[in-house]
């Protein structure tokens, strides 16, 4: 797309927004209080094509495209889309169950194809697209060092969470196991929480552990699953909400659905460095070739053309 767009956007998921603004258009974003964010609360490098703003100015710009996402109340909009001409709505939609949308949403994104086919339909008249989750192969490296006997789960406000996220099945693995630990905020009262941590530090966390663990119940498609396998991780992970159709179990993943199947995955990865490294490159392979930046921006560029048409 020629042209630069001019963008309203509110700061829900740091991680997520980080690879949407590469898109490159013109963004002004505020957090969901309306304070103006700062670019350490991404986690991430900074954007250099964001404004982070208070909501009270971001009400006085005038902008081609709003973006629409969980948590922001509806008549927070109002004052920013109407200014001599209406802007274009575009709402996000990142879980297993959607959000209501204002009726002047025009396009809706979704990041699970199977939750886009179940729900398009209470979306009358809406256009309908599906993008994945995109990361920078540069970014999320495999750097092929040797990997320690202990597993990684990376999920914020675990317990809270629980049932969408497969929290008890996961609690159930570490305490049999006891090698397991825990990346995510919200997680302090938990003994296996080791923090969160700004994207370098993430990238290196991921390379240093022999398993990866997946235990999402009702999450979509989560981000953290796809950020493991760019590292070469190797991945154990719930199968649910079409991932097999991106993962092959016994070649990028082994799939368990219950804690005694993860249990028993998890002890016979660790158990063979041969089977960790060839499920950590084929899966880092699957990655690239359907979690990859490029394409996550043309499809979003795609989107930006069909809702200005």
């Amino acid at each position: 797309m020629a042209k630069k767009l001019k963008i309203a956007d509110w700061l829900v998921h740091g991680g997520h927004q980080y690879e949407f603004f590469k898109t490159g258009h013109d963004f002004f974003c505020s957090k969901i209080n309306g304070n103006a964010p700062s670019p350490r609360d991404f986690g991430r490098p900074r954007n250099e094509n964001v404004n982070y703003v208070k909501e009270e100015r971001l009400t006085r710009g005038r902008y081609d495209i709003i973006m629409v996402r969980t948590g922001i109340k509806p008549h927070r909009y109002k004052p920013v889309r109407y200014k001599k001409r209406p802007s274009v709505g575009i709402a996000v939609m990142q879980t297993h169950t959607p959000f209501s949308v204002p009726s002047w949403v025009k396009c809706i994104v979704w990041n699970s194809k199977d939750v886009m086919v179940k729900y398009m339909q209470t979306f009358r008249g809406k256009k309908h697209f599906y993008i994945p989750h995109g990361f920078d192969p540069d970014e999320f490296q495999n750097f092929y060092v040797e990997r320690n006997d202990r597993v990684l789960s990376a999920v914020s406000l675990f317990e809270r969470r629980r049932n969408l996220l497969g929290f008890d099945e996961w609690k159930w693995v570490s305490d049999k196991l006891g090698n397991c630990d825990l990346l995510g905020h919200g997680n302090d009262d938990l003994k296996e929480s080791i923090g969160s941590f700004p994207l370098v530090k993430l990238v290196r966390t991921y390379n240093k552990y022999g398993v990866f663990l997946n235990t999402t119940t009702k999450s979509a498609m989560p981000r953290t699953r796809a950020e493991a396998l760019m590292c070469g991780s190797p991945l154990i992970t719930t199968n649910n909400f079409g991932i097999d159709k991106y993962l092959v179990h016994g070649k990028s993943c082994l799939f368990a659905n219950t804690k005694e199947d993860m249990a028993r995955q998890v002890k016979r990865v660790l158990s063979s460095k041969s089977m960790q490294e060839d499920l950590g490159e084929a899966g880092r392979e699957a990655a690239i070739k359907y979690f990859n930046i490029k394409k996550y921006i043309e499809r979003w560029n795609q989107v930006f053309k069909e809702a200005l048409r």
